[in-house]
């Protein structure tokens, strides 16, 4: 498997500073978060995890916007353990962002059926698309097994680090052929 991480992605997870073993909740929006709705979105999401609590517990907690359209939950469970609880509190937070900005009204990041992606690793410009959408290309040969996909399905945060990003050809989206 050939590690693809953009620069732009790259650049962006170095916000999130907590050990790689670190468990994250991955959402990707609906549309590409504007310059001036990213500082709102990063306020709201700091805001809440310096309070993020697990049964009273504080969590070892951070969240980053990657890419203008992704925003990313992290917790180091080593101390603390997220709990059913806790992470319900954080759809709650998450599902609060629309009221953070009058711009955000139309925000969703619930619908699982996004993909991001790139033609160039090089690119600072992702695309998205739905996933029938997405396979429409990829049958239609608009897209190349040299597509770099991100990947919303891990888990840990180091595996966001070092597999974020991955070509067509090495991502699930090449199983489902």
């Amino acid at each position: 498997m050939t590690s693809t991480v953009p620069e732009s992605l790259a650049r962006d997870l170095a916000a999130l500073t907590l050990p790689d073993a670190s468990r994250v909740w991955i959402y990707i929006a609906n549309r590409a978060f504007t310059a001036e709705e990213r500082p709102v979105l990063e306020a709201h999401l700091a805001a809440f995890t310096s309070s993020w609590a697990a049964h009273g517990t504080p969590l070892a907690a951070e969240a980053a916007v990657l890419l203008d359209q992704v925003v990313v939950l992290a917790v180091d469970e080593a101390p603390q353990t997220a709990t059913g609880c806790s992470i319900d509190a954080s759809v709650a937070a998450l599902r609060a962002l629309p009221q953070a900005a009058p711009t955000l009204a139309d925000l969703d990041l619930f619908d699982r059926s996004w993909v991001l992606y790139v033609t160039d690793a090089t690119s600072l410009e992702w695309k998205c698309a739905k996933l029938h959408d997405f396979w429409a290309m990829r049958k239609a040969g608009t897209l190349t097994d040299a597509t770099v996909i991100f990947d919303s399905t891990v888990t840990q945060l180091g595996t966001l680090r070092s597999e974020g990003a991955k070509a067509f050809s090495d991502s699930w989206h090449a199983h489902m052929w």
